[in-house]
């Protein structure tokens, strides 16, 4: 294929429809065409809670994206983080209990249909003799009918409870009146025996399951609605008794929010219990969330899931690496270890020809009808070493990797050559720089000044002094200056060769092999003059990467970070 070929431009129009997927698409788009190298597909449907770790376009929208999509047993949400970043933390939790409910409700629906089907039959198609043959049948059919019915109105009071809570202020005092109790000390103890034998009772203890959870939402509606506070009072007999009292009592909305943890546990216990389907919530892009307020939300599922059993409720979080936080300062109640699975979708650069054909099966696989091979591919640059600059110069990141090829393909015809050639490339990662800059104040933890002043100095001292493009950093230095150091690979100035190599200049000591990226070093069409740039993948006889071990050492000066 020639590289004006018709079918090239059919696959830019592909990059351009992929290259901003969101998560709402996952009811449209057909084929996601995820390439899984580590097979995350398979792990991320495991109804564990998940920490999705990659850099901008590692491919976390597009992993979740394919999840949903294979996942049609359960009970799935899925949650655009970055419309509600800026929310306080209550509507955000708020957002997706909402949101889920929403799903649920849609599932319960569909699911509820054989049920309301089967009884519409056995209850109304027959007389009353048949009715009486089919009675054994006949009261599990209605059994299911009328819990299903009772649960719908359980959810569907739940959600309006927390559409509610959202127009409520932060706190409020009312006068309360006390009357009427609902549940008689009877039926409170035949609900407590309901609970512990997991059994249902048709007359009496189905609607008796529900009742008093049913009976907590509709007070704590009452409250917020029209501040007239119905509350249950225990009566010392087994009657229901009418006790009226009055008082002042304030209630705050984070308190109405933290109560909702076991309702809604409840409602996805009892999903899972009627109709043996978890529910699966995915939150993209959670490092938009600030920092700081991300312990309060993550302990909030982190609790509802602790509430849960038999795998009836798990929830999936994508980041940026080093941009997440489970514990508030001080508290160490959460670990990824213990509490979560992680999925790292980066991987480092020292495989290059592994990360070659993941990019090439990425690129190729965006449009199956357009029948493109990696050989297509690798065709259209010049030679290998040129598919291989392209590479280094997105760092492995597989948007990045789309995005430039892309550009490539338009320099290329613009120039009326006929194949890729290392100026081309040099040329177009410009580009790449742009968005790196212009996502500094978006992807860092730290102060947005330090990132500039490191980037001045990588060009400075790396770049201009040293005038190389890989480093080896200390590795004790590298754990003093890990958050800038990690802030720096997110924002893909840097990239990580290998997490621990040796040096051929300074035995017994271990170090980061780092790639300072292309852009700081590609100028005018072509490299700095005389510049050495490492082939940090090659390696000699016995196997080993000598280029790369043989690389200089650098590292930022130690008050880099101040007071950070």
């Amino acid at each position: 294929m020639e590289i004006t070929d018709k079918v090239f431009s059919e696959l830019l129009n592909e990059i351009e429809k992929v290259r901003r997927r969101k998560i709402v698409d996952y009811r449209t788009e057909e084929d996601i065409g995820y390439i899984d190298v580590s097979n995350n597909l398979e792990k991320v449907q495991i109804s564990n809670n998940h920490l999705i770790f990659g850099r901008r376009g590692s491919g976390k929208t597009t992993l979740i994206l394919a999840a949903l999509k294979r996942n049609t047993k359960n009970v799935v949400s899925a949650i655009d983080i970055q419309p509600i970043k800026s929310d306080a933390i209550d509507n955000v939790i708020l957002k997706i209990l909402t949101q889920t409910l929403s799903e649920l409700l849609k599932a319960h629906h569909e699911l509820f249909y054989k049920i309301e089907k089967d009884y519409n039959e056995q209850y109304r198609g027959f007389s009353g003799i048949q009715n009486f043959i089919l009675k054994r049948r006949s009261k599990e059919v209605k059994e299911s009918y009328v819990g299903g019915v009772e649960f719908r109105k359980l959810i569907e009071t739940e959600k309006k409870l927390l559409d509610t809570i959202k127009d409520i202020p932060d706190e409020i005092t009312y006068n309360i009146s006390q009357e009427n109790t609902t549940i008689s000390k009877k039926q409170q103890m035949e609900c407590n025996e309901t609970f512990q034998k997991g059994s249902l009772d048709i007359e009496t203890q189905i609607n008796g399951r529900y009742k008093i959870i049913q009976g907590k939402i509709d007070a704590t509606l009452s409250a917020v609605v029209s501040k007239n506070y119905k509350d249950t009072v225990e009566s010392n007999s087994n009657q229901s008794s009418e006790i009226i009292a009055s008082y002042m009592k304030t209630l705050k909305k984070s308190d109405i929010i933290q109560e909702q943890r076991e309702r809604i546990a409840f409602i996805f216990n009892e999903i899972k219990r009627i109709y043996n389907v978890g529910v699966y919530v995915y939150l993209d892009d959670f490092y938009q969330i600030p920092i700081e307020k991300q312990p309060v939300i993550i302990q909030y599922f982190h609790d509802i899931y602790k509430y849960c059993a038999n795998y009836s409720f798990c929830f999936k979080l994508a980041a940026l690496p080093y941009r997440l936080r489970m514990n508030k300062t001080g508290n160490v109640d959460m670990s990824y270890k213990d509490d979560f699975s992680p999925i790292k979708l980066d991987s480092d650069l020292s495989e290059l020809e592994s990360t070659k054909d993941y990019l090439l099966s990425i690129l190729v696989n965006l449009d199956s009808t357009l029948d493109i091979k990696k050989q297509d591919i690798v065709n259209l640059f010049n030679n290998d070493e040129v598919l291989l600059y392209s590479i280094i110069a997105t760092g492995g990141v597989p948007r990045d990797f789309l995005l430039i090829f892309a550009e490539l393909i338009k320099a290329v015809r613009n120039d009326n050559k006929s194949s890729i050639q290392k100026e081309h490339v040099y040329t177009v990662i410009k580009s790449l720089r742009e968005d790196k800059d212009n996502n500094i104040e978006y992807d860092t933890d730290i102060s947005p000044q330090i990132i500039r002043k490191a980037v001045e100095i990588i060009n400075e001292e790396v770049v201009g002094g040293l005038n190389t493009n890989v480093i080896l950093y200390p590795k004790l230095l590298a754990e003093k200056h890990e958050v800038l150091l990690k802030n720096l690979v997110n924002l893909r100035y840097f990239h990580i060769i290998k997490d621990s190599v040796t040096s051929e200049n300074r035995k017994k000591e271990e170090f980061v092999a780092y790639l300072v990226d292309m852009s700081f070093y590609a100028v005018n069409k072509r490299l700095r003059p005389n510049f050495d740039f490492r082939r940090f993948w090659e390696t000699d006889s016995a196997a080993r990467l000598t280029q790369l071990r043989q690389s200089k050492i650098w590292s930022f000066p130690e008050n880099i970070l101040g007071d950070v």
